[in-house]
Formats: structure tokens, C-alpha cells, sequence
């Protein structure tokens, strides 16, 4: 009797130790992508206005205008929402798609001597889905609505527009790679879709030559895990609401339209020059980019001179006031925050291909960002000059 109640305690104890320990909540992570939350100060010199050869109201606006400059603050996110994984049945081959939920806010002050300066916002919130096929190919969707206004003088105004990318990219080797799609970007000061064509030479994490029209060209090289640096060349502008507080639109169509309360600003600009990488911590990175700016453009159109003019005066003019101007340098810094942590991804080129997809085009279409700090430097290993040779008389077989 005693060993029959001995053995029943004994085996009740093992059941209760084994359920014990498959209550355990281990909580593995969820996903690739770390919460990034960036912060981002651009700003270029102020430049005088020429009114030579300028007619009419070109000539009278930039009179107005007197010179022309550019300071913008970034403030974007990005954070995964649902990472959803699927692998073949011997478990060689895993799928995944990541689910990003994305957001973006931009102050942009132009800087001209003779009015006050305009407080121009773009406020944005987006999805992103990544999808690896987990053989070589990755699709990159980006649906990315905003809003622009000038909250200046608190008049109403404001604009809806919608930034969207396509793209397939394929990884034929670690060494390259290749992408087409398409974009449709506001970097240019337009709002047309444009094709998209990228290559690459050369592995993401090493020394690698990247061509992706129409965001950038850019020569990486990352020194370490800590030091990451860059030679670029890339546009930046976009298109926003102004305000006709200063009257600059009175003028300008007269004849055939009525005083507009807003009209639109656009702005380009090619910005050549160098980036600096540098991690200060886990979770804590910042950067810095200094250069030149050309190729600069600003222009002021009205939808309603466009919509009023009478047709007898075709074609119609998309712009009352335009100006391309002259070469100046400028200066971008940032400081990125990543939280969170993920799963591992070393040495997967596809998974390194898809954060290179979503640092190149950049949250908000302002092509300033992050970079590509999640991916791990790849250290060259030395090889020994010892053989065996050099060590066989050091080896004994007998020894135990």
C-alpha cells in the first residue's frame, strides 16, 4: 500500500513539474523591422534673386521675392504592424511579408528677404508592404497620402495629395542586384509617375556602387559597424500649399481670374555631396551630409488661373512665377532612434535588400532618412599564414 501511494505522489509531482514548464511565455520577437523614429534639419544660404531678363510678373515677383533660401525640419517614423512568415516543407525556404505603418511630418520655411517667411507643413501617414519571396525577388509597395498647408496667417488652405512606389527588385547575386517599378514622386516639383530603375554592384554590406532613378546615385562605404560613409548625388523638393497673404498672386492673371486666397509652391534642387554614419549607441545613430545644391527651381502655379483662363489663350500655363538660380552649398543632420528587438536576419541577402528598399525611398518623399544601419558590416577574415607544417611538430598523437 505504502509503494502504491508513493509511486502515484511521485508520478502526479512529474505531471504538475512538466505542465509547469510548458507554461512558459518566452517572448521571442515578432519581427524584422525595429520601431525608427528620425529627426531630420536641412537648411541652404540665402541667394539674391536676379530680375534680369525677367518680363512682366517675373519681373515684379522677384523684385518682391529678393532673394531666396531653405530651412526644413523632418520629423518621420516607421514601425512594423504584422510580420507574417510562411516556409516550404522541408523548412529551406522561408517567405515573409512585413507590414509597415509609416508617418511624416515636414516644415519647410523658404527664406525670401522681402516678405515674411511662410511656415509651410506636409503632414503624412502611409503603409508600407515588403514582401520576400525567399528565393531572390522582393516587392515593395508604398501607399503614401499627405496633406500640405501654410499655417502662416491661419487663413484656410490646404491640399490632398498621394506619393505612391511600386517596385520589384531582384537579387541575382549578393554582388547584384537590379529593381524596376514605378514612382510617383514629388521630388521633381511635379506630380507625374515616373519609371523606376535601379542597380547595384557590389554586396549591402560592403563597398557597393547604387543607381536608383529617380531617388539617388551613391557610392557606399562602410569603414565598420560604427562608421558608415557615402558619396551621393540626389534630388529633393516637393510641392506645398502658400499662402497669397503677401499678394504675390494679385497680378498675376488679372485679366481672367479673381484674387486667390492659396496657390501652390514647388522647389527642386540635385544635391552632390558627402554623408556620415555614426552609431552611438544600440538604439541611438545620427548622420551628417554636407554639399552642393543645384539645378535649383522654384515656381508658383494656381489651379484656378489654369481652370479660368479662356481657352482662345491656349496652351495653358501651368506656373504665374518661375526661377531657376544659381549653385549654393548646404547642410543636413539627423538622429535616428530604433527600439524594439527582431529576429535575426545575418547574412540574408533578400532581408538586406528589403531595409535597403525601404531606407532608398525614404518615409514622406523627402529622400533624407535613416540609412542603412541594420545591416551588419561583413568583416574580411585573415587568413593565417601557419599551415600545418609550420605546426606538426608540435602535435603528438600520443598525447591524451
Amino acid at each position: 500500500m505504502l509503494i502504491c501511494i508513493s509511486t502515484t505522489l511521485l508520478f502526479q509531482n512529474k505531471i504538475k513539474g512538466q505542465t509547469s514548464f510548458d507554461s512558459l511565455d518566452i517572448n521571442a520577437p515578432k519581427h524584422y523591422y525595429k520601431t525608427v523614429i528620425f529627426l531630420d534639419s536641412y537648411s541652404k544660404p540665402n541667394q539674391q534673386i536676379s530680375d534680369k531678363g525677367g518680363m512682366g510678373t517675373d519681373s515684379t515677383i522677384s523684385k518682391k521675392l529678393k532673394s531666396y533660401g531653405i530651412q526644413q525640419f523632418n520629423f518621420g517614423f516607421y514601425t512594423p504592424i504584422h510580420t507574417h512568415e510562411e516556409f516550404n516543407f522541408d523548412s529551406t525556404v522561408c517567405k515573409n511579408t512585413h507590414y509597415l505603418l509609416t508617418g511624416n511630418a515636414l516644415l519647410l520655411q523658404p527664406k525670401f528677404d522681402g516678405i515674411q517667411t511662410h511656415n509651410l507643413l506636409k503632414l503624412g501617414v502611409g503603409l508600407r508592404i515588403i514582401h520576400n519571396s525567399g528565393k531572390k525577388g522582393v516587392w515593395f509597395i508604398d501607399i503614401s497620402p499627405f496633406v500640405t498647408k501654410d499655417v502662416t496667417f491661419g487663413d484656410k488652405n490646404g491640399y490632398l495629395r498621394m506619393a505612391n512606389s511600386f517596385i520589384y527588385s531582384y537579387n541575382a547575386t549578393y554582388n547584384f542586384n537590379f529593381r524596376i517599378g514605378l514612382t510617383k514622386s514629388f521630388l521633381w516639383g511635379n506630380r507625374n509617375y515616373l519609371p523606376y530603375l535601379g542597380l547595384r554592384f557590389g554586396r549591402l554590406d560592403k563597398v557597393n556602387f547604387s543607381i536608383q532613378i529617380p531617388k539617388s546615385i551613391s557610392l557606399n562605404i562602410p569603414i565598420n559597424n560604427a562608421l558608415r560613409f557615402s558619396v551621393f548625388s540626389k534630388p529633393q523638393g516637393g510641392m506645398f500649399t502658400f499662402s497669397n497673404y503677401d499678394s504675390l498672386y494679385n497680378n498675376a492673371f488679372s485679366l481672367f481670374s479673381k484674387n486667390s486666397k492659396a496657390f501652390h509652391f514647388t522647389r527642386y534642387e540635385i544635391l552632390t555631396g558627402f554623408r556620415l554614419d555614426a552609431v552611438l549607441t544600440n538604439n541611438l545613430s545620427c548622420y551628417a551630409s554636407l554639399g552642393l545644391s543645384s539645378q535649383n527651381n522654384i515656381t508658383f502655379y494656381s489651379e484656378e488661373a489654369n481652370a479660368e483662363r479662356p481657352r482662345r489663350f491656349l496652351p495653358l500655363k501651368t506656373y504665374f512665377y518661375e526661377k531657376n538660380l544659381k549653385t549654393t552649398g548646404f547642410l543636413n543632420f539627423g538622429l535616428v532612434v530604433r527600439f524594439g528587438q527582431t529576429k535575426s536576419y545575418y547574412n540574408n541577402k533578400n532581408l538586406y535588400d528589403a531595409f535597403d528598399l525601404n531606407n532608398v525611398n525614404t518615409v514622406g518623399d523627402n529622400n533624407s532618412g535613416p540609412g542603412n544601419i541594420e545591416i551588419p558590416i561583413k568583416k574580411t577574415i585573415k587568413r593565417s599564414k601557419l599551415n600545418l607544417v609550420d605546426i606538426q611538430d608540435l602535435i603528438d598523437t600520443n598525447d591524451n
